[in-house]
């Protein structure tokens, strides 16, 4: 599953997001627990996220069933 780099990513971007995209399955894995046994959230799994710059305060977080952007 590709890693979605919106804003100004850093010049190491690509690195970070190679990085990502190995260890995305255990991180949404992660995720997933985390919304089951904190949140009590059954039935769903995340499919995705975008990475965003730290210190980047989103507008709008548009979601429909396939992704979510930020703008």
């Amino acid at each position: 599953m590709p890693v979605e780099a919106v804003g100004n990513p850093p010049p190491e971007a690509d690195q970070l997001r190679s990085a990502l995209e190995k260890q995305l399955p255990e991180i949404i894995a992660s995720f997933n627990q985390v919304l089951r046994e904190q949140y009590g959230l059954s039935g769903i799994s995340v499919g995705g996220f975008t990475v965003v710059p730290e210190g980047t305060v989103p507008s709008t977080v548009i979601c429909d069933q396939e992704s979510c952007s930020v703008e």
